[in-house]
């Protein structure tokens, strides 16, 4: 079985539609579907059920996504192989990361890898900070950028750099200039609040849960982006790390004040790859220039 085919019926399973499948792999709809319809005649069963709510694995189903895990993860292995004897001319990195990552800290990593490598490619994901370990464990992600926090025995930590947890605003909020700051000194200031920013274990403490309370929400979303220029418009304060504001931070248009709590003052950026999967030698040289950013972040704060 070709093994753009699998990689169909891998994403089809992990999506459970063909056409959100076929947008993360742009590739039609009709190629996709026409596949699994030629691979089901093949084997003389159906694998997957067609229902109202999405395409569900059969048995024989779940059988051949056993089997197709394994023989991509081995495929890619080969590549990756091959790719190293040949210097690392092309090569696949599959990361995934906090969604604050992926807007700014990722696209200078990848811009930086690129100048040395530029025909490879690339899958990058957004995860809640928890998800980020549970897709490296599972085998969808060889790269994950997330908190520091307790790790699976599949899951290894690389690197990590100190990023405390602290209040992005405008800079012409009146608490701009403030070197830094309690919950209760934000109480009467709007505030913008995206769901996940923070591990759960972390943020949902017994200090943030009487301020969530009583907090002026004025703003919730999922998409760092829109709180990005919601915050510079000034319609509210948002809580985050400094990287994920390191741009607008460095222009002047962003102010970051730390906030005064233990636990979000012990936040640590981690590098994480898979303790059981080889890495093939472009994924081994991303994780080296990762690496080396996180060590002239550790140097600059």
């Amino acid at each position: 079985m070709h093994a753009a085919v699998l990689r169909y019926v891998k994403e089809v399973a992990r999506l459970g539609s063909v056409r959100k499948a076929a947008q993360v792999l742009n590739v039609a709809s009709s190629a996709i579907n026409r596949q699994i319809i030629k691979v089901e005649q093949e084997l003389g069963v159906k694998l997957f059920d067609r229902l109202p709510g999405g395409m569900q694995l059969t048995p024989a189903g779940e059988m051949l996504l056993r089997h197709v895990r394994d023989t991509l993860y081995d495929y890619d292995r080969l590549l990756s192989e091959i790719d190293g004897l040949r210097g690392i001319r092309t090569g696949h990195v599959r990361i995934v990361a906090t969604d604050s990552l992926v807007v700014d800290f990722l696209p200078r990593a990848v811009t930086r890898f690129s100048e040395s490598y530029p025909a490879v490619t690339y899958t990058v994901m957004a995860a809640a900070p928890t998800g980020v370990i549970n897709e490296i464990g599972a085998g969808h992600a060889d790269i994950g950028l997330t908190f520091v926090c307790p790790l699976p025995p599949s899951v290894q930590l690389v690197a990590s750099v100190a990023t405390p947890g602290g209040v992005v605003m405008s800079s012409n909020h009146p608490l701009a200039r403030r070197n830094v700051l309690k919950f209760a000194d934000l109480e009467e200031y709007p505030v913008i609040l995206q769901k996940n920013t923070l591990p759960v274990e972390t943020f949902m403490n017994e200090v943030y849960e009487p301020f969530r309370v009583r907090a002026q929400q004025r703003i919730f979303s999922n998409s760092v982006e829109f709180i990005k220029r919601s915050v510079e418009r000034e319609l509210g304060v948002a809580f985050y790390t400094r990287l994920a504001f390191f741009d607008e931070i460095r222009s002047g248009k962003i102010v970051w004040v730390p906030l005064a709590d233990e636990t979000l003052e012990q936040l640590k950026l981690g590098l994480f790859i898979p303790t059981e999967r080889m890495l093939g030698p472009a994924t081994a040289a991303m994780v080296g220039v990762m690496v080396e950013i996180m060590e002239g972040l550790e140097r600059a704060a």
